[in-house]
């Protein structure tokens, strides 16, 4: 109510109510007051009341919460969509099979936005809200925002989507990811790039080098492995082009690449910016040929940029191992019977992140007797990593067995075997693909042997 209807209220009690009446009510009035605002004597509450959470419905007492902290909102939402729908699929397995020690597996979802400050925030209500008690995820946009959150509550994460050198060497226990590191990109890129006979089926060497890297830290982790990778492979960039992001225009930043008369560009960058980069190069009559990373080697790529424009492009792609192939075929066909959808990028890795992460949580509840973010965090590596008369195991279905018959495991992964090292990284292949009759073809493999 403002302050001049309630003096016209005023007045209007003043003149037609008596005085005494009003001095009555007022002291009513003040009484009710005074008892809605003295808290009632409440018992203790026999046990702690569940943590809501994003769903629906609270939580019951044995849900294990785990956060998915990908952006679900802006221009990488597609992320967020690839990866969420497979993680729902390990986790009805695990709640079919009857959970974990009776506790079933609560998807809880977190939106950074794909940037920074939202994965923060995001990262700090699902621990804080939510009590999650692992992530999975950040993508590389938000992971310098989720890492303090991370460390400062020993909440264990394992990224299908972050590539950034940033978590190399983020720390040790808690860190994890089904992804190989932009080092690894970066160099693989370099290896295709001085060899394009094996890798891009192309006669002759490239002769001018030149690379075109968005201001942005899931932009930048590339830099550097591409340059010293083309060093290492006895080549050299002729040229360095930073810009920035989210431009509308780049007909200055391609004028400036072009002067090294590029015969191919390796461009790092957003979809929307990619697109309009190489829209101002074709205007400029540039007509050498053009290398992509994983963010743009999408069919959605393809409809954004125009399949005329994109025609040849190469592009760097995760990709499963050579031996996991039926394997990766059986989850194709799983997950389309499950969401009537077909996988896309980051799938398989989200597959061996989800099983991995629900296999370790099965196993703290076995050999640790709880499941606690502490014993997830030091499980993820005892069920994924090789030792000695451990079981080889593909799924969580074949982990559990082996665990509840006091067996130990080491998961293979759809991306290869996933042994983690110290800091939590994996070796993976990478695929070299190519846009013929405007889809994406795969040229070859890189395996991880190749790119020492």
């Amino acid at each position: 109510m403002s302050s001049g209807s309630f003096a016209n209220h005023r007045s209007f009690l003043k003149r037609f109510i008596p005085p005494r009446l009003i001095l009555l009510g007022l002291l009513l009035l003040a009484s009710v007051v005074v008892a809605a605002c003295t808290p009632a004597a409440t018992p203790a509450p026999a046990t702690e009341a569940p943590q809501a959470t994003a769903t629906s419905a609270p939580m019951a007492a044995t849900d294990l919460p785990v956060g998915v902290i990908l952006p679900f909102s802006g221009q990488y939402a597609w992320v967020g969509g690839n990866v969420l729908p497979v993680a729902r699929m390990i986790a009805e397995e695990v709640n079919k099979s009857g959970g974990i020690g009776g506790g079933k597996i609560v998807l809880v979802q977190g939106d950074t936005e794909g940037v920074v400050d939202a994965g923060t925030t995001a990262a700090q209500k699902l621990v804080k809200v939510d009590g999650v008690l692992a992530f999975l995820g950040p993508t590389s946009l938000s992971f310098n925002g989720v890492k303090t959150v991370v460390q400062d509550n020993k909440v264990p994460m394992l990224s299908p989507t972050a590539g950034t050198t940033k978590l190399d060497k983020a720390g040790k226990g808690y860190f994890f990811r089904t992804v190989p590191s932009d080092s690894l990109g970066g160099r693989a890129i370099a290896r295709a790039i001085t060899d394009p006979k094996t890798f891009m089926g192309r006669d002759g060497n490239f002769s001018s080098v030149v690379l075109m890297v968005g201001q942005a830290p899931a932009m930048i982790s590339f830099k550097d492995p591409i340059a010293e990778s083309m060093t290492a492979f006895g080549s050299s960039l002729a040229a360095t082009i930073e810009y920035k992001t989210e431009k509308q225009a780049y007909r200055t930043e391609v004028q400036e690449a072009l002067k090294a008369n590029p015969d191919i560009i390796i461009l790092v960058g957003t979809p929307e910016d990619s697109a309009r980069i190489m829209q101002a190069a074709f205007e400029a009559g540039y007509k050498g040929a053009w290398f992509v990373t994983q963010d743009q080697t999408t069919d959605d790529y393809i409809k954004l940029a125009s399949p005329e424009l994109v025609e040849g492009i190469y592009g760097l792609e995760e990709v499963p191992a050579a031996e996991t192939a039926d394997r990766t075929a059986a989850f194709k066909t799983q997950f389309k019977d499950f969401s009537g959808e077909d996988v896309k990028i980051f799938g398989t890795n989200t597959y061996d992140a989800a099983n991995i992460l629900f296999l370790a949580m099965l196993r703290a509840q076995l050999k640790d007797g709880q499941v606690t973010r502490a014993t997830i965090a030091a499980n993820i590596p005892q069920v994924a990593n090789p030792g000695p008369d451990k079981v080889e195991v593909t799924n969580f279905a074949e982990g559990k067995k082996a665990l509840e018959a006091g067996k130990e495991i080491n998961y293979q992964g759809l991306v290869g075997p996933v042994d983690f090292n110290e800091y939590g990284n994996i070796a993976a292949p990478f695929g070299i693909r190519q846009v013929k009759g405007g889809a994406w073809t795969t040229a070859a493999t890189i395996q991880a042997s190749d790119l020492q």
